[in-house]
Formats: structure tokens, C-alpha cells, sequence
């Protein structure tokens, strides 16, 4: 297992894509700060410090298209490039092989995902300051809120790898990962009503859960909600991703 994460590691950090979303994220970081330096009436509060921002800053409709696209890259050339079919051949069973790779891409989708925020932030700080007496308490705020939103973002995360099992394919992987995130994640709060089935999903999906754990006082049952949804989504997408992946024919 650690060696297929480690052959895994070694597939992902030399794909050309991922030094453009890399950058990607740290531009998506400029677009923010650029409130800042442009002195936006709406980014008065959100930017009036660091310690703001940090609280802010959490926000995946943008950040999230990075592990969009390297869903499709990394994933979905498994297929195209027949790396799972030699990997099967040497050996590994199926099972190993999700978990290595949902392991590896929702780590570097994770950092994707949090450049922005550690970038603003650290701008924002230096330029106009923490905002508040730096203490243990927010030491233990910030690693509390870090926490949560790697644990919610990594599961939901989790669905991508789903489509690209189903997909087989770059473009197709691309495409519907695209095509989920706008009208689930970032239309679904339009779309969908409070009550309903579809309501409920969105309202359980972790993603969607993210901005809720920067509260300073967050509630127990929020807390218990945040962590069930991210164990439920990411075992679910996990299990249904080896149940495909078992039945399907890669000759």
C-alpha cells in the first residue's frame, strides 16, 4: 500500500497541470487581495484584517475547479493511458488501488484548495495586521477550523474520483466534474428548496458545510453534523467506486 501511494505521488507531481493549478490557486488569491489594494466598499470587512479573512476565506466556489480539473488529468488518464490495467497485471488488486489514489489526489486537492486561503490571509496579516491579540485560544481556533475544512473538503472530493471511474476519460471526467460542481455546489442553493430530498442532500454535502466551520462558536450538533457527512460521503464514494471498479473489464 505505501509503495502505490508513493508510485502514485510520483504519477501526480510530474502531470504539466499541476504547477497551472497551482498557480491557479495563488490567483485565485490575487483576485481577492486585488479588493484589498482596489479598496472595494465589499471587501471592507472581509479584508479589514487578518483575522477576517482567515474566517472568510473558506469559500470553494472557485477554489474547488482546481481539483475539477485534476480529477480529470490525474484520474481519468489512468484509463486513457492503461496505467490501471498494468498496475492490475503487476499484481495489485483493485481495492489498494482506489485507496492509494483517492488518498493522494484528495491530499493534493486539499492544498489546491487551501493556498488561497493561506495566502490571503498571510497578505492581509501582514498588510493590515492580525486584527486582535494573537493567544492560545486562536492558535486552537485556527487548527480547529483547518481540521474541519480538510476533513469536509477531502470527502467531498471523494465524489470526483466516483466520476472518473465511471467516465474513464479526460474530457468526460472533466466535463461532468464541472458540470456537478455548478449546478450541485455552486447553483444548488438557487435550484434546490429547503424540505425536499435534493434540499436535505445539498444541505449534507460537506462542501457545502465549510463556510459554517469557521464559526467562532460553532455548535455541537453542527460539529457532529460536519464530521457524519464527511465520514458518510467519503466511505460512500469510496465503497461505490471499488464496486464499479471491481466489475469493470479493462481489457
Amino acid at each position: 500500500m505505501i509503495n502505490l501511494i508513493k508510485i502514485e505521488w510520483h504519477r501526480l507531481v510530474k502531470l504539466r497541470i499541476l504547477p497551472v493549478l497551482l498557480l491557479l490557486a495563488v490567483y485565485f488569491s490575487y483576485i481577492i487581495l486585488d479588493k484589498l489594494f482596489g479598496n472595494s466598499i465589499d471587501a471592507v470587512k472581509f479584508l479589514s484584517s487578518g483575522q477576517a479573512t482567515f474566517a472568510n476565506s473558506f469559500s470553494t466556489n472557485t477554489t474547488i475547479f482546481g481539483p475539477v480539473i485534476l480529477a480529470g488529468y490525474f484520474l481519468g488518464s489512468d484509463f486513457t493511458q492503461r496505467t490501471l490495467q498494468q498496475q492490475v497485471a503487476n499484481g495489485h488488486t483493485r481495492k489498494t488501488l482506489v485507496l492509494a489514489k483517492v488518498i493522494v489526489f484528495s491530499f493534493i486537492s486539499l492544498v489546491l484548495m487551501m493556498i488561497t486561503t493561506i495566502v490571503t490571509t498571510g497578505i492581509v496579516t501582514l498588510i493590515k495586521g492580525w486584527g486582535a491579540d494573537f493567544t492560545i485560544e486562536t492558535v486552537s481556533y485556527m487548527l480547529r477550523v483547518c481540521l474541519l475544512t480538510s476533513l469536509l473538503a477531502m470527502s467531498s472530493v471523494s465524489i470526483y474520483l466516483l466520476i472518473s471511474f465511471v467516465c474513464k476519460d479526460i474530457f468526460k471526467t472533466v466535463l461532468f466534474s464541472a458540470l456537478f460542481t455548478i449546478l450541485f455546489i455552486e447553483l444548488g442553493g438557487i435550484l434546490v428548496k429547503d424540505g425536499t430530498f435534493f434540499g436535505d442532500f445539498y444541505n449534507f454535502f460537506p462542501l457545502n458545510q465549510v463556510s459554517a466551520a469557521s464559526q467562532v462558536h460553532l455548535p455541537m450538533k453542527d460539529l457532529v453534523k460536519m464530521l457524519f457527512s464527511s465520514i458518510v460521503t467519503w466511505v460512500t464514494m469510496i465503497g461505490l467506486t471499488i464496486i464499479i471498479f471491481e466489475k469493470q473489464d479493462l481489457n
